[in-house]
């Protein structure tokens, strides 16, 4: 069986065929330029991780500041103490 091809369907088969090509080759380019976004995601996730990081931090700071007032002020009232007390011995 000999199958006959006319030239419109020689051009609708290359068409299509071209078409396929160029199908094919978009998705081998979206997998090409897949590490650039991995790499992108990746630093959005480190970003991510440094701001939760900074936060932590500036609550530490915080909570340290508050221990240094409260350290303060019990030297401060521990002193006038022993100074009262050593007045009163006197």
């Amino acid at each position: 069986m000999e199958l006959k091809v006319d030239k419109t369907t020689k051009i609708l088969l290359g068409a299509i065929a071209f078409g396929l090509l160029l199908n094919t080759s978009n998705v081998f380019i979206d997998k090409a330029y897949a590490n650039d976004w991995d790499l992108v995601v990746e630093l959005n996730k480190s970003n991510v991780k440094i701001d939760r990081m900074q936060e932590n931090l500036n609550i530490i700071d915080k909570n340290v500041r508050v221990l240094e007032k409260i350290i303060n002020t019990t030297e401060s009232n521990l002193t006038t103490t022993i100074n009262n007390a050593c007045q009163k011995q006197l």
